[in-house]
């Protein structure tokens, strides 16, 4: 039988807790993704979340308190919790399905460090579709061969499921949750966000070229492949997340806060 977790199953364990200048800047670029997220509307109200490695921690993450607007978290609110959802550092409102769908991921997969997942409207109807997204166009080809499936399990709120989101993104960097969502990792917060930026752009896309109704070209593999090689050149949130932090900077840096 399938074990769900309750808001009562969050316990906090905190004591008196010191913040190192690496947990502080992991803690900023966290709360950067999240204030992108709202920016570029990958923001769903108060639900979802992205998560972070705390750094030099095998088993600690950092996530935002449920019940805040992703405009309202900063660097300083964010949770510290572990393994097991013992609350480190923070108040105990964690997200349950927050919780499942992350640990997932940083206790199966150790590399990657970010995780991020949304409901953008933009791609939630590919989520339905039964052959699932199509490459079209060639910014998607960084994502060629790098997409998972993951079966719609109801809400996330067992432990079991863990396992399988585990298994599904295994050697990929995005997951398209079947009749859920998507979730993107990277070993930084510029990596997973571009990642989703990518594949919920890749999903839009798909959407208006096949809303024409026309006849669509897909493009040879082989160029496929080709493309995604290429784009090796140019890994995902190096050149970006600078550009992206000005960005939030110029407009409102309490994130930082």
């Amino acid at each position: 039988m399938n074990r769900e977790l309750n808001a009562g199953d969050f316990k906090s364990v905190a004591g008196s807790h010191q913040i190192s200048p690496q947990e502080w800047q992991a803690r900023i670029d966290l709360a950067a993704l999240y204030r992108l997220a709202a920016l570029f509307g990958y923001d769903d109200l108060i639900w979802n979340h992205i998560t972070m490695r705390v750094p030099g921690t095998d088993h600690q993450f950092l996530l935002n308190k449920f019940g805040l607007l992703y405009n309202e978290v900063t660097a300083s609110n964010l949770i510290k919790v572990d393994e097991h959802g013992n609350v480190l550092f923070g108040p105990e409102d964690v997200n349950t399905a927050g919780f499942v769908i992350h640990s997932a991921i940083h206790l199966a997969h150790p590399e990657m460090k970010v995780v991020f997942h949304a409901h953008a409207p933009e791609g939630l109807a590919v989520t339905a579709l039964k052959d699932g997204l199509d490459y079209l166009v060639q910014d998607t080809s960084m994502l060629y061969g790098d997409i998972g499936y993951h079966d719609w399990e109801g809400l996330s709120l067992t432990l079991e499921e863990r396992d399988h989101l585990a298994e599904n993104i295994r050697g990929k960097s995005c997951l398209i949750m079947r009749n859920h969502g998507f979730l993107t990792v990277g070993e930084t917060a510029g990596e997973a966000f571009m990642n989703m930026h990518y594949l919920i752009r890749a999903c839009k896309v798909m959407l208006q070229a096949y809303g024409t109704g026309l006849e669509l070209d897909k493009g040879p593999q082989n160029i496929w492949e080709l493309s995604r090689r290429q784009y090796k050149d140019f890994p995902p949130g190096k050149y970006e997340w600078p550009a992206l932090l000005r960005l939030l900077d110029q407009q409102d840096p309490s994130y930082r806060n």
